[in-house]
């Protein structure tokens, strides 16, 4: 397995199981399963015969599950502490940080392409778009690399701050947010001019 693809996807797996573990939410666990197997009886759906919930393609894609799943566990097992603008979440550090970076990286995504989406077929959309889906889809490397690198950040912020790991707040959430649509919306640009140049 020289893919490095394959060696994210493995690496993400792992630590979903260890966040779980340590987390022991069975809810996040059984919402990435309900994901995971929607996602399959979509491609059932649209390739019969072709893809499965236990094809290599759907396996290939576990922030389409893993990630959205961790909303709901943030959303059911954070409380808002008294000065009311952190919140906190009951588990350690790494399911905390894991779901916290996945809600930020899965609403960026979902929001830019919606935005792209309703542009759509004005500009640059119809070449933005298969950028912006790939990213999304296809590239396991850039979204692991994308999630250590907010986490890390997430937790020096929180170690400057003199917080545990598990607390954040909405603006955190937000600047994560406003950085990964500008990361993408860079990959998307140079991808997009990158195609136009090879098709002229």
């Amino acid at each position: 397995m020289t893919d490095p693809n394959l060696w994210c996807i493995a690496a993400y797996f792992s630590l979903f199981v260890i966040a779980l573990m340590q987390s022991r939410s069975l809810l996040w666990a059984l919402s990435a399963l309900s994901l995971w197997l929607a996602a399959g009886g979509l491609a059932v759906w649209l390739a019969p015969g072709v893809l499965s919930p236990f094809s290599l393609s759907i396996l290939y894609m576990p922030q389409l599950y893993i990630a959205p799943a961790g909303m709901l566990f943030l959303f059911l097992r954070s409380k808002s502490l008294p000065d009311r603008s952190h919140h906190q979440t009951a588990c350690p550090a790494l399911p905390a940080l894991l779901a916290q970076t996945g809600t930020a990286m899965t609403l960026a995504h979902w929001l830019i392409l919606l935005l792209a989406f309703l542009s759509y077929p004005e500009g640059l959309t119809p070449r933005i778009l298969p950028s912006l889906l790939d990213l999304y889809l296809l590239q396991p490397v850039y979204w692991l690399a994308m999630q250590m690198l907010l986490m890390a950040v997430f937790l020096l912020h929180r170690k400057i701050s003199r917080q545990p790991a598990n607390v954040f707040s909405i603006r955190q959430i937000q600047s994560a947010l406003l950085l990964v649509i500008f990361a993408q919306t860079v990959y998307a640009f140079f991808r997009t001019v990158q195609t136009a140049l090879i098709t002229f």
